[in-house]
């Protein structure tokens, strides 16, 4: 059954919402510079997960927000800052229109730490003011177990874990031959440096090394998002007690 909006004719949706099908899935990114995989990584990963998991939590699948929050990273090629203000703005207006025809739980499903703050805002915000449930998620958290095990490494911005992500969703997307040891820089609050000096940002101590095996990264890919429909299913059935 197509479960994707855009996709969906308005009788059709008029049949499945809500009273077939109360939750939606709005997947959010940006487009930044990310080291060897494409400017569209924190859209193409949340999509992608969207789509999968779409009929195992019972969701319809909103058309993808791409722009978003970008700060250190403005200034690389490619890379589409939005204002804060009108980011949050404009998500807050999506999730209206969509409870306005019908949704009652909305996820956001988003490929993005730079702009979690303001996502929670406007989560809170539309709970509050339109009496529906928000649910915030934000794949590469709480899954650390997954990526040790399967990965061997540890991750980062453009690092093992979205690396691997976006080789288990489509391996030509992913350019090896691209890699420069100065895209690799790790983060440290002893400066701050508009633009950020590295497209490759690692975190913590450890073999931050890209595992580009493309048959862990399908595996890698394929453990993280039932990690996420598992997050969502929970978070859904709880919900029904309330």
């Amino acid at each position: 059954m197509e479960r994707r909006l855009a996709y969906l004719n308005h009788i059709e949706f008029k049949k499945l919402v809500p009273e077939k099908i109360d939750a939606v899935l709005i997947p959010v990114g940006t487009v930044e510079a990310h080291g060897i995989t494409p400017l569209g990584t924190d859209v193409i990963i949340p999509d992608a997960m969207a789509e999968r998991i779409c009929g195992d939590v019972n969701a319809i699948v909103a058309p993808t927000i791409p722009y978003g929050i970008t700060r250190g990273l403005t200034g690389h090629p490619g890379t589409l800052p939005i204002d804060p203000d009108i980011f949050r703005a404009y998500v807050g207006e999506v999730m209206k229109s969509l409870v306005g025809e019908g949704f009652s739980r909305i996820v956001i499903l988003n490929g993005h730490g730079g702009q979690t703050d303001d996502l929670k805002e406007v989560l809170c915000e539309t709970s509050r003011e339109m009496g529906v449930k928000t649910l915030l998620i934000e794949w590469w958290y709480d899954t650390d177990d997954i990526r040790k095990q399967v990965l061997e490494r540890e991750g980062g911005h453009a690092g093992a874990d979205e690396t691997a992500a976006v080789m288990g969703i489509d391996p030509s997307l992913v350019k090896p031959d691209l890699f420069d040891e100065r895209m690799v820089t790790r983060y440290s609050k002893a400066f701050a440096a508009y633009p950020f000096p590295g497209t490759i940002i690692t975190y913590t101590d450890g073999d931050t090394s890209l595992n580009l095996d493309e048959e862990k990264c399908k595996d890698y890919f394929e453990a993280v998002t039932a990690r996420v429909a598992s997050i969502i299913k929970e978070v859904f059935s709880k919900w029904a007690a309330i």
